[in-house]
């Protein structure tokens, strides 16, 4: 085989190696983000402590409702009781009383909106509480599908590697240094045919000059373009 055909072959075999390592790094990535689940039971969390709060302020203006309907009552039982005759004290539990009146009518004006917040975010915490315990089921299986793919995956992919390795033991140092560093350079495309005079990794036709030395060459030759090695079809 000669240098051109080895560097070829070596190089479908680099670009199938980096398209395993790929999906191996994407079943990684879905394996580290467990299917969302850390971020749902975080949101989880967020709506549990909302729901909590909103039951604390539903209570609160409760207690302030049942509160100030006693002290309402009271100072109106005080104000038309009869007992008071004094102007200045009558005026004072007036006073009183219209900001009594005033409070009790600004908690039952808030408690309404106050309990429909809370219900729904109670809602909210019982629909995502569902579909986490869901996914949590889904991602048991998905997860073991994972791990096996990325094992049989990894498998195949060190399989391939030695392949790579022994294909590459074959190609000479210099040669093989220049087909790493332009694989690496070119996204993937280090070897290029040319067709009909014309390369394949630039589109550019190569001078007779060119072609001629190609064809005299032992094994590829850099492309008058700077990015790829050639060798002829």
């Amino acid at each position: 085989m000669t240098i051109a055909k080895s560097l070829l072959s070596l190089q479908d075999t680099d670009q199938t190696l980096a398209l395993r390592r790929r999906e191996y790094r994407e079943i990684e990535a879905e394996l580290s983000s467990e299917g969302g689940l850390p971020e749902l039971r975080e949101n989880c969390e967020k709506v549990k402590m909302r729901e909590l709060e909103a039951k604390v302020e539903t209570a609160r203006l409760e207690s302030d409702l049942a509160m100030l309907k006693n002290q309402v009552a009271e100072l109106e039982s005080r104000l038309y009781g009869g007992a008071i005759t004094n102007v200045r004290e009558l005026t004072a539990i007036e006073t009183e009383h219209s900001a009594a009146r005033r409070n009790l009518a600004q908690v039952e004006e808030a408690i309404a909106p106050a309990e429909v917040a809370a219900e729904h975010t109670r809602q909210t915490f019982e629909e995502l509480t569902k579909e986490l315990s869901e996914r949590e089921k889904l991602w048991e299986t998905r997860q073991m599908e994972l791990r096996r793919e990325k094992a049989r995956r990894g498998t195949a992919f060190n399989q391939m590697l030695e392949v790579r390795n022994a294909e590459a033991s074959q190609i000479p140092e210099a040669d093989l240094a220049r087909y790493t560093r332009l694989f690496r350079s070119n996204r993937g495309i280090a070897v290029v045919r040319v067709d009909r005079g014309v390369c394949q990794g630039c589109a550019v036709r190569l001078p007779v000059g060119e072609l001629t030395r190609l064809r005299a060459a032992d094994g590829p030759i850099p492309c008058s373009c700077g990015r790829a090695l050639i060798t002829e079809q």
